[in-house]
């Protein structure tokens, strides 16, 4: 078994490094391969991520559905592990996978995310919760991580190349292959765009988001509000 890990990143130059440090030092058990897409960083995202990456892919703009997908075109490995730069899963992460895709191999599970942690403010741990809560409803966030294999991804279509809620049309696309299961470990989100807006108006502007979304607005009009 051998994970591709799809780390899409803008403007992380300040902590790529450690965050593809730790992912190369936790991947004790077989091979793993990196690949880092940038989407248009101005800072040293892609010079910094060039030594601890396999590959390192740059696209014009941010575009996390683009990004992820270009990503997962180049991956080698039959699993796909797909992360935000600024996300950190736990140290077992690979040993997780492992063991979850060989006991499920034969279910109808289209994949497994982690249990998110945006930290230990009482509004934050709110948030959590919530966007558990939606996993366990079929509707995943991109700070969950997500794993499938590349059969399941390649038979739903993959990541649709959206900038704003790719990760909602791929709940979609694969909620009708099977069921997305949420693992009990943690993995731990970067919480500064959460405590500048404030968790309810996060949760608030998602829910509007995705409303407009199934009513037929375009991903790239809500990206822009």
């Amino acid at each position: 078994m051998k994970f591709s890990v799809i780390v899409a990143a803008h403007n992380e130059g300040h902590q790529i490094v450690s965050s593809l440090k730790c992912l190369r030092q936790s991947s004790k058990t077989s091979p793993v391969e990196i690949i880092v897409v940038d989407g248009g960083s101005d800072d040293d995202t892609v010079a910094s991520s060039r030594e601890w990456a396999d590959e390192t892919l740059c696209l014009e703009k941010p575009n996390r559905g683009a990004q992820w997908d270009a990503g997962a075109r180049k991956a080698t490995g039959n699993h796909l592990f797909f992360l935000r730069a600024d996300v950190h899963p736990p140290g077992n992460w690979q040993q997780v996978l492992e063991r979850f895709w060989l006991l499920n191999e034969d279910k109808k599970i289209s994949a497994a995310v982690f249990s998110v942690d945006y930290g230990r403010d009482l509004g934050l741990r709110a948030l959590s919760a919530w966007s558990n809560a939606r996993v366990r409803a079929g509707i995943l966030a991109a700070d969950h991580g997500l794993c499938t294999t590349v059969d399941i991804y390649k038979a739903v279509g993959g990541y649709p190349p959206f900038a704003e809620l790719e990760d909602f049309e791929l709940s979609r696309r694969l909620r009708a292959r099977g069921r997305i299961v949420l693992l009990p470990e943690l993995i731990h989100a970067a919480a500064r765009r959460l405590r500048a807006r404030g968790p309810l108006t996060y949760a608030l502007s998602r829910v509007w988001k995705e409303t407009r979304y199934k009513m037929g607005a375009s991903p790239e009009s809500l990206f822009r509000q």
